[in-house]
């Protein structure tokens, strides 16, 4: 692929080079889902309804992050094309993610109930989520939508670069993606999956692949970032590979109890140097910037309805009292938990 889609709104035949799979009844497809269930309990899936008319079918290719990550069994890409109406209800209790996922139709229609409202995505149109926000989705019949996963860490770091100091934890986006963008990051999206197909060296495989990554993140933090999010006009120089490898650290150990030492052993520094490029790079320490994204673990998971007592959310992400955690809570998001609470009802 040489070039970028003309037309995301006309249905496409091309299928991945990935692990692809058809399902054509309905008892292949029910088993199919009900063992994604099983295998996948962060979302529960069942079908509306078998659609107008044809014979039921399910189509799937998978592009697995196998190359990159040996031990994980992470889907970097996906496309479908169901023949019938398709419904996900979140069922995870825990907001962390490492992941954002950017979703784009080619024909149908995506529908989507987040804590901040309802959103449908046509043929043409995409979107860009955090999965832990998602409350529910529902994929019309005869649809054909891509969806790839977009690392954290990615957004992290170089949104950092773009407003140093005034970013805490992955920028906000709006959901909706414009068809243009839309067009752009699917181009973006199968050149780096194709990447993770082509059998080279593993160490070359990666370097290409995660530049892909800071080109599609750089996309969304230019294009796409949620009203009052704070910009530059220009880009700084990419920030240290040690820095990188911190916030990789925090990001996936935010829920465990870290150190301080323990991030610059991750990101194999001093600490003095660590603290040095923290407050160069991000402007705050490296555990103010644990804090943070530990606060706004607890606030999606808060307003996913299902936190339980404040006290414990509080011990779960690494606060030693409910009232410490309340006014940590009320400083970064101007409301106390229990506000939150009320907020996702």
């Amino acid at each position: 692929m040489n070039a970028p889609d003309s037309a995301l709104s006309k249905p496409s035949s091309r299928r991945l080079a990935g692990q692809s799979v058809d399902f054509e009844s309905r008892n292949a497809i029910e088993n199919y889902i009900d063992g994604l269930n099983q295998r996948a309990p962060v979302a529960h899936r069942d079908i509306g309804s078998w659609g107008p008319g044809g014979r039921p079918s399910l189509q799937l290719a998978l592009v697995p992050m196998a190359v990159l990550e040996p031990s994980s069994e992470q889907i970097f890409l996906a496309e479908s094309q169901n023949s019938f109406v398709l419904n996900m209800r979140s069922q995870s209790k825990v907001a962390a993610g490492s992941h954002y996922l950017v979703g784009l139709v080619l024909s149908g229609s995506v529908s989507l109930t987040l804590a901040d409202g309802e959103f449908v995505a046509q043929a043409g149109e995409g979107i860009i989520i955090n999965p832990a926000e998602v409350e529910r989705a529902q994929f019309a019949a005869n649809s054909h939508f891509v969806e790839f996963a977009l690392p954290r860490h990615n957004l992290l770091r170089l949104g950092a670069e773009l407003a140093p100091g005034e970013l805490s934890g992955a920028p906000e986006f709006t959901t909706m993606l414009k068809p243009t963008l839309a067009q752009g990051l699917l181009f973006m999206a199968r050149q780096a999956a194709g990447l993770l197909q082509s059998g080279e060296s593993a160490a070359g495989t990666r370097a290409m692949f995660e530049r892909w990554m800071e080109m599609i993140a750089l996309t969304l933090l230019h294009q796409q970032r949620a009203a009052g999010s704070p910009r530059d006009a220009h880009m700084a120089t990419l920030q240290p590979r040690s820095l990188s490898r911190a916030l990789d650290y925090i990001d996936a150990n935010a829920q465990s109890d870290i150190l301080l030492a323990d991030i610059a052993a991750a990101a194999c520094v001093s600490v003095s140097s660590l603290l040095r490029q923290f407050n160069e790079h991000m402007g705050q320490s490296p555990i103010a910037f644990l804090r943070q994204v530990r606060l706004d673990r607890a606030r999606a998971e808060l307003r996913q309805g299902d936190a339980g007592l404040v006290r414990d959310l509080a011990q779960r992400w690494g606060f030693q009292s409910a009232g410490k955690f309340s006014q940590a809570y009320l400083r970064r998001f101007g409301e106390r938990p229990s506000e939150g609470r009320k907020a996702a009802r």
